[in-house]
């Protein structure tokens, strides 16, 4: 359990310093849901519910992304055809 622990705290760590090296602002909101899992993770009772509804938030959230990607992708390309960008 206490291996799994840590291996969350650092899955956590490591997709935060992604964000924080990749991303700026668009991100902020996932970043703080991982914050919040990370702290919660860290704690010496954790509240595994908590963590889980913060992930299966953070895993909504990406999908969306994923799903606009290609949607903005295209307003970009408009957008540099009319000199907009």
């Amino acid at each position: 359990m206490a291996e799994q622990k840590a291996d969350l705290v650092n899955a956590l760590a490591n997709s935060l310093k992604a964000i924080d090296d990749d991303f700026t602002e668009e991100m902020r909101e996932l970043r703080a849901l991982f914050e919040e899992a990370k702290r919660e993770a860290e704690k010496d009772e954790p509240n595994g519910q908590k963590i889980r509804a913060l992930l299966h938030d953070a895993n909504e959230m990406v999908r969306t992304f994923t799903i606009l990607d290609p949607a903005w992708q295209g307003v970009q390309r408009v957008a540099r055809l009319f000199g907009m960008l």
